[in-house]
């Protein structure tokens, strides 16, 4: 991809990467020399990290992630991803924008704002799973992003019919969760969350691996 084309489409995300950097340069003396990474099922704090490594973790991880996601069409063995289709070039945009909600959030907590991290957390990954839903339908046959399985990468039919099915059982999925989370104790959405996730990752598998039994079936019976 070009420079300028880069610069175009993916300027957006550019400025979410940057953001966490400007934030920790305003706030950084008044942050704590321990902060807390990471908070149990009850939303209690169970590890404190040094300020450098924690705070600097979620930032560095989100520049990480966009940098995979423009080196994939360089990495692809057989050359099948596009750096500028559609789905590509959002995922270059979300997993920014989730890191630096994410880092928001702790930024907020880390300056004693009272938020429930773990739920905080569950959501903002099952709005994830939604936005990208909305795009799995878009994603063409590769080694790298999709619901990559032996059957999806056998059949380049298998592999529409699979994340169209999955696109649209991600974006209701999610909202499930989404909505369960206002009415379940916050104890118990931990569990829901855990068994919605391992439903939107498992059924995409069985429905490619069906997909690839029945076409097996039918080049049979035509033969």
């Amino acid at each position: 991809m070009k420079t300028r084309e880069l610069i175009k489409t993916d300027w957006p995300a550019w400025l979410l990467l940057a953001l966490p950097f400007v934030v920790l340069a305003v706030i950084w003396d008044r942050l704590p020399d321990e902060l807390p990474v990471h908070w149990n099922a009850r939303g209690e704090i169970d590890r404190y990290d040094a300020k450098g490594f924690s705070a600097l973790m979620i930032p560095l991880i989100g520049v990480g992630s966009y940098l995979l996601m423009l080196a994939v069409p360089w990495i692809d063995p057989k050359r099948q991803t596009d750096a500028n289709q559609k789905a590509i070039r959002a995922f270059r945009f979300i997993f920014p924008l989730l890191m630096t909600s994410i880092f928001g959030v702790l930024c907020l907590n880390w300056l004693g704002y009272a938020i429930d991290m773990g739920q905080t957390i569950f959501v903002l990954i099952a709005a994830l799973f939604l936005v990208i839903g909305n795009f799995l339908g878009a994603i063409k046959p590769n080694y790298f992003i999709g619901i990559r399985t032996p059957w999806t990468l056998e059949s380049a039919d298998i592999w529409r019919k699979t994340h169209r099915m999955a696109g649209k059982l991600w974006v209701f999925g999610s909202l499930v969760m989404i909505a369960i989370w206002f009415f379940v104790p916050s104890t118990a959405y931990p569990t829901v969350f855990i068994v919605g996730v391992v439903i939107l990752t498992l059924v995409p598998v069985g429905y490619s691996f069906y997909l690839y039994m029945a076409a097996k079936r039918a080049a049979r019976s035509e033969s």
